[in-house]
């Protein structure tokens, strides 16, 4: 989308085709009470200049709000805030040593600008190098495994830099880190775009897959942007639960136990007040799952049976009569495997055909920042190789 608006405010004649039936991809929402929900969570950081520099051009910097983070771990069979200096020194299932050499790797990440060095080594290397054995086990081993499934010895430290390097950013002088995100959901983005497109007399076609071969000759160029053949990439798995019930008083929850099905447990009202969500509570499971995993098959009320009786372990008082409703999300490339043998796809096919893609992305991680940042990058090959 960003690339349509790019080359069509340069004065081409542009035509989008999208598959769904929707436009966004994996940035779109469904109808939530007042406001849309993103069916796979989102959140800006303070660094993400790109994105904010859009919704700044589209005219819809008011809809931003930053909200205070609020981060634990669930460790132990027990959550503990994990945010500020103070909350890794009282964290329990550390020693001292630990907690202070994976406060300083921390703090090196965050300064260290020198990716390149990392692209060689393997995250599980280097953080067990670094951090030691006892807080690799504790901290990283889960998030990686939990994240990678049973490729997550191959991911790249380059990959987890980006990571770290990237979110230090977002926090303040005192360590706290702040969110953004849009009143009404990230759908007043897409709707906005959609409107500029329509503006500069974009041609949108939704909901038809393209044949490139009865395409291609109709184009003088082709951004496909799609999954890459060359690419190997995980599914995802987000259960969302709409509850009246309150769970935690934290935003994020990293789930460390290899056991969990779900890495991460965000309750979106913590960030956002749940007037928006018909006065509920918003709660996101997501899980990275290889895409021959068996849940991508099996039947949808067996995989949220498996979701909420762990859910049940972490939150004992945890009552699913409360469930106002449940809506549960497949998507088989979410995550492409960064590994230290990886190469960024070439943005150039042939002489008329382009591929701009996540997977791209690189070092840092996918994300609606880097994508308006691709946008603009592959709307400017396309107009060098007029200039050719």
């Amino acid at each position: 989308m960003v690339a349509a608006k790019e080359l069509a405010k340069n004065g081409h004649e542009v035509v989008l085709y999208e598959k769904s039936v929707f436009l966004g991809g994996l940035l779109a929402g469904f109808k939530m009470g007042k406001s849309y929900l993103e069916k796979a969570y989102h959140h800006i950081f303070k660094t993400d200049g790109e994105i904010l520099g859009l919704i700044k051009e589209l005219g819809i910097e008011n809809k931003m709000v930053w909200k205070e983070s609020s981060i634990a771990i669930y460790n132990g069979r027990e959550i503990q805030p994990f945010v500020t200096p103070s909350d890794l020194l009282k964290f329990k299932g550390l020693d001292l040593i630990s907690k202070i050499r994976l406060g300083v790797v921390g703090l090196w990440l965050s300064f260290d600008k020198n990716w390149q060095k990392y692209e060689n080594i393997t995250a599980v290397d280097w953080m067990k190098k670094y951090c030691g054995d006892k807080a690799y086990r504790v901290i990283w081993e889960p998030l990686l495994k939990g994240k990678f499934h049973d490729r997550y010895k191959e991911i790249s430290m380059a990959w987890l830099w980006a990571r770290i390097h990237t979110r230090s950013g977002s926090k303040d002088k005192n360590g706290k880190e702040y969110l953004g995100y849009m009143t009404g959901g990230f759908e007043q983005l897409i709707t906005a775009l959609e409107k500029e497109l329509v503006k500069l007399k974009v041609t949108i076609s939704k909901g038809k897959e393209v044949n490139f071969k009865e395409i291609e000759s109709k184009y003088d160029r082709i951004i496909y942007t799609g999954p890459l053949k060359e690419v190997e990439y995980l599914g995802a798995i987000c259960i969302i639960l709409e509850s009246s019930q309150n769970l935690s008083r934290y935003y994020w929850h990293n789930i460390n136990d290899i056991n969990s099905p779900f890495l991460a447990f965000i309750q979106q009202t913590n960030l956002i007040d749940k007037k928006h969500y018909r006065g509920n509570h918003v709660y996101y499971l997501g899980s990275y799952l290889p895409q021959d995993h068996e849940w991508f098959a099996k039947d949808q009320k067996e995989v949220e049976k498996i979701y909420l009786d762990y859910l049940k372990k972490i939150f004992p008082n945890f009552e699913g009569k409360k469930i106002k409703s449940i809506n549960t999300f497949r998507f088989k490339t979410a995550q492409h495997l960064v590994t230290t043998k990886y190469k960024v796809p070439e943005y150039k096919v042939s002489e008329k055909i382009y591929q701009a893609n996540f997977a791209q992305i690189y070092p840092e991680d996918r994300g609606t920042n880097f994508a308006a940042r691709e946008g603009k990058k592959i709307a400017k090959m396309i107009e060098k190789s007029f200039k050719i």
